[in-house]
């Protein structure tokens, strides 16, 4: 059996997160006193959801400087951070505070990381998403996060639906390509992924990945009840039920997913 959740003290984080986020500022620190003023953690620990192994550190840190003039700090920063921390995988953006009232579309081009590979100038997670979460759901390790922080609820619901038309239709199309390779950890990506946004369309606020789990049968029925267990099982303990065959999975991750998207579609 794998691990299962190990987030038991709300007012603690994780032990792997709190160790990741002193390292990044400890080195953060030494390299540039001063420099982050904030750090706010987002993704499913803002939800309240840890499970080792499977979860990510999704992060947003907030400079004094400008990202562009401290970009080889940064780097060396997190090929550090990485060399002692190569998981979980701390995953985010760095910001400065005006970026944080301006909003996505207006903030250029920003260091970041994924899976600890540092990319000087992206748009990674310049999302409506993440303006959203840091307002509605964020854990600040350092600093606080600022009460006019840009939000539009319209914006975040064109994102959506743009991104489960194209990124997750993509993503489902590239799973079925290559049944032979995809295992689990595949199809619970397309399902949660694709059901956390279509559970946006509907309900019109943000849910955590196994909130999108219940939004499959609660929305969609029971006919996918199977398919929702077998994903939630996997995020929660690290092995599926096993009342699907891995090739009823990603048959039905498939399926799921295409009536998902043509659903999500037609929603305003």
């Amino acid at each position: 059996m794998g691990e299962s959740v190990e987030w038991t003290d709300p007012e603690a984080l994780p032990r792997e997160v709190e160790a990741v986020c002193a390292e990044f500022l400890a080195l953060a620190d030494e390299a540039v006193p001063g420099l982050v003023e904030g750090l706010h953690l987002r993704g499913s620990l803002g939800f309240g959801e840890w499970y080792a192994g499977r979860s990510d550190v999704d992060y947003v840190a907030v400079l004094t400087r400008s990202p562009a003039a401290v970009v080889e700090v940064l780097a060396s920063v997190h090929d550090r951070l990485a060399a002692a921390y190569p998981s979980p995988a701390f995953d985010g953006i760095h910001l400065v505070g005006e970026d944080l009232l301006a909003g996505p579309a207006a903030t250029p081009d920003r260091p970041c990381t994924l899976q600890g590979r540092f990319l000087p100038a992206a748009r990674k997670e310049l999302t409506p998403v993440t303006w959203h979460e840091l307002a509605e759901h964020a854990v600040s390790v350092r600093g606080e996060v600022p009460l006019r922080l840009w939000r539009d609820a319209q914006a975040l619901r064109e994102h959506t639906r743009t991104n489960l038309a194209t990124y997750w239709a993509g993503q489902i199309d590239a799973l079925d390509g290559f049944r032979a390779d995809a295992g689990i950890a595949d199809v619970a990506w397309v399902v949660l992924g694709v059901a956390r946004l279509h559970h946006l369309l509907v309900h019109g606020r943000l849910t955590s990945k196994n909130g999108a789990g219940r939004h499959v049968v609660d929305h969609f029925g029971e006919d996918w009840r199977l398919l929702a267990s077998e994903v939630l099982a996997w995020r929660v303990t690290g092995d599926p039920v096993g009342l699907l065959s891995r090739e009823e999975l990603v048959d039905q991750a498939v399926k799921f997913g295409r009536l998902v998207v043509a659903d999500g579609s037609g929603r305003a």
